[in-house]
């Protein structure tokens, strides 16, 4: 059963970027229910205790699997390259991980190598230094509609309530944009620059509707 010292995870906040070392093969997505369930509880635990920080908009995710060449090539126990990702991704994400949610993944690169050592490698990287947020505890959602919620930071009520009345005025310009009959697209320079999330993808986080600011 896998445990959290099985993974090394180290946070470089002022580069936005995440690297976490298994010694320990990923599972696939097929893999046994219970094993599979061991393996993400052990590598949760250990990402939520070795990370402060949360992204905030899209990420490149880089996995380097560590595996001698006979097992990948002569045996039918090992897993494919795309059946490991979902496990270890899903294992990461929500309140206490480093992704609010997998959405965020832009680009993804997989390969294996045989370097002698098992295991694993996996970086998490924000592709602007800006949208990683350094400190998540506390973190919540305003929503303004179902399919557009904003983060709220845990800070004190009046800045929220001052945040919310930004994105909420930024909403309404854009709003008189639409209706004023620019384009969408020209619109848009006018939203908050933080990404928005649909509130179906946050059910693990607090979500406040604006008028309770």
């Amino acid at each position: 059963m896998a445990t959290a010292s099985d993974f090394d995870v180290q946070e470089f906040g002022d580069q936005s970027r995440i690297d976490i070392r298994s010694t320990i093969d990923p599972l696939s997505l097929q893999a046994d229910r219970s094993q599979k369930a061991g393996f993400q509880d052990a590598l949760a635990s250990a990402v939520s205790k070795a990370t402060k920080g949360v992204f905030t908009h899209d990420v490149e995710v880089t996995l380097v699997w560590l595996i001698e060449e006979s097992r990948r090539y002569q045996t039918h126990m090992v897993a494919d390259l795309d059946n490991v990702m979902k496990p270890i991704l899903d294992a990461v994400t929500g309140p206490d991980g480093i992704m609010i949610d997998d959405n965020q993944i832009q680009s993804i690169r997989a390969s294996w190598m045989t370097p002698g050592q098992t295991g694993f490698e996996l970086r998490f990287t924000a592709l602007t230094a800006d949208d990683y947020l350094s400190c998540r505890e506390g973190l919540s959602f305003v929503e303004f509609s179902a399919d557009r919620c904003y983060i709220l930071p845990g800070v004190e009520r009046s800045i929220q309530a001052a945040v919310v009345r930004g994105y909420r005025a930024a909403l309404e310009r854009y709003q008189e944009m639409l209706s004023g009959g620019i384009s969408e697209h020209a619109a848009r320079s006018v939203l908050p620059s933080v990404r928005p999330f649909p509130r179906a993808r946050l059910g693990k986080f607090k979500v406040l509707h604006h008028t309770e600011f």
